[in-house]
C-alpha cells in the first residue's frame, strides 16, 4: 500500500444572533441503557419511511449470503475512508488481506474531514469510497438522506443492539469512543492528579493545557457533548487556560508525552490507553461527572467500484476476528458480546454524556461558530 501526506499529522491511502443552546444533565447509564438514548438522539435515522426506506423495501437488503467471495476476490482490492486510529486499521486491515488476498487502500482523517470528502466527492459526480467509516453518525444521516448508502444486512451485525443500527440496513454501529482527561505523571510534580473537569481550570494550569480540533470542525461535538451537559461556563473556563490546539488526538498524547503541556482535556480514551500500556509517562481518567462518548459507524457506499470487496470486508470488520481486533487496540465495541480493553471498566461503571447527533447535524453551524467565539481559530465555519 502506498502512504502520501493527508496534513502533518494524517495519512491517505489510495484513491449574528443564535437560538439558545439547549443544556441536558448528566447521567449513569448501563450500555444497553446508553444504546437507547442514543437511538433517541438519532432522530432521522430511527424514524423510518424516508425515500432510502422505500428504495429499500423496493431493492430489498443483500443478506451476507449473498456476499461472493470469488467475485470479491476479482475485483481485487477496495477503498476505505476511516476516521478509526491508523494502529488499529491497519492491524485490521492486515488480517483481512492475508485471509482473504484482497488489497485494502485507505484514506484516514477526523470524523469531519471523512464525512466531507464524501459528500465533496459526491458533488462532483460520485464518492471513490467502496467503505465509509467514522465516528459520526450525524454524518450517516446526511449520506443516507442523500441516497449515498447502499442497504446491508450482516448476520455478523446481529450482536449490536437494534437501537445502533438503521432500520434500512444503511449503517451500523461498530465502536464507542469515550472522552477524557489525560496528563503527564511526571510533569504534574506536587499537583494530585485531576479528577474532575473543573480541576483544569485552576490556576495551576495556566499554560499547561492542550486539546485537538482540526480546521473542519472535528473535536467540536464533545465539547458540544460537554456544554450541554455541564454548561458553557466549563469550556470558557477551559478556553481562558490558554491550551495549546492541536489537529488530533494523536498529537495531543505525543504532546504530551514529551512534556509539552502537562494535561488534555477530551481526548480518545484508547489513544489515552495505549499511551500508558506502552510505559510512557502518562495516566488519564474518566471524570466523575460524566465524559463524552461518540458512536462510530460503519456503511456502504452505493454505487461502489468494489461491491463484493467492500461487502466482505464490512463482514470481516464487524466480524469476531475484526472486532477482537478493535478492542484489542483499547477500542470499546458496539457489540454487547464483547468484553471491554483489557484494564478498563465496563460502560456501566462510567458516567457517560450521549451526545444528540440529530441536534447537532441541525445546530453545526451555530455550534461551530460558538466554538470559534470561546477557542478562536477556524472551525470549519
Amino acid at each position: 500500500m502506498t502512504r502520501s501526506t493527508a496534513t502533518t499529522s494524517e495519512r491517505t491511502r489510495g484513491r449574528g444572533s443564535r437560538s439558545p443552546l439547549r443544556l441536558q444533565p448528566p447521567f449513569t447509564t448501563s450500555r444497553r441503557s446508553l444504546l437507547q438514548m442514543t437511538a433517541c438522539g438519532l432522530g432521522l435515522a430511527m424514524a423510518g419511511g424516508l425515500t432510502t426506506g422505500q428504495r429499500t423495501a423496493a431493492q430489498g437488503t443483500p443478506a451476507a449470503s449473498q456476499v461472493d467471495i470469488e467475485a470479491a476476490k476479482q475485483e481485487g482490492k477496495l477503498v476505505l475512508y476511516t476516521s478509526l486510529d491508523t494502529q488499529i486499521v491497519d492491524t485490521i486491515i492486515a488480517a483481512f488481506s492475508e485471509l482473504h488476498g484482497i488489497e485494502v487502500e485507505y484514506f484516514r482523517g477526523g470524523s469531519a474531514d471523512v464525512s466531507g470528502r464524501v459528500l465533496a466527492e459526491a458533488d462532483a459526480g460520485g464518492p471513490q469510497a467502496d467503505i465509509v467509516d467514522a465516528s459520526d453518525v450525524g454524518a450517516f444521516l446526511a449520506m443516507k438522506e442523500r441516497e449515498l448508502l447502499k442497504p446491508y444486512r450482516s448476520p455478523v451485525a446481529e450482536s449490536v443492539a437494534a437501537e445502533l443500527r438503521d432500520p434500512d440496513d444503511m449503517w451500523v454501529a461498530d465502536r464507542l469512543t469515550q472522552a477524557i482527561v489525560q496528563y503527564n505523571t511526571e510533569e504534574l510534580g506536587d499537583m494530585a492528579p485531576p479528577q474532575r473537569w473543573e480541576d483544569l481550570i485552576a490556576p495551576e494550569y495556566q499554560g499547561k493545557l492542550t486539546y485537538f480540533s482540526s480546521s473542519s470542525g472535528d473535536g467540536a461535538p464533545r465539547l458540544y457533548t460537554l456544554a450541554q451537559a455541564l454548561g458553557w461556563e466549563l469550556l470558557e473556563g477551559l478556553a481562558a487556560s490558554e491550551p495549546l490546539r492541536v489537529e488530533t488526538p494523536q498529537l495531543i498524547t505525543q504532546t504530551l508525552e514529551n512534556g509539552e503541556r502537562t494535561a488534555a482535556f477530551l481526548n480518545n480514551d484508547n489513544i489515552a490507553w495505549r499511551s500508558k500500556r506502552e510505559g510512557k509517562p502518562t495516566d488519564y481518567v474518566y471524570c466523575a461527572e460524566g465524559v463524552p462518548t461518540e458512536l462510530g459507524a460503519v456503511g456502504l457506499i452505493e454505487g461502489a467500484q468494489s461491491p463484493n470487496a467492500a461487502m466482505l470486508f464490512y463482514d470481516f470488520w464487524m466480524g469476531d476476528e475484526g472486532q477482537q481486533l478493535l478492542v484489542a487496540g483499547g477500542k470499546y465495541s458496539s457489540r454487547t458480546d464483547l468484553a471491554p480493553p483489557e484494564g478498563s471498566p465496563p460502560l456501566a461503571e462510567i458516567t457517560l454524556l450521549v451526545p444528540d447527533s440529530a441536534d447537532y447535524q441541525a445546530n453545526r453551524t451555530e455550534i461551530l461558530e460558538r466554538m470559534a467565539e470561546i477557542f478562536g481559530g477556524e472551525w470549519g465555519v
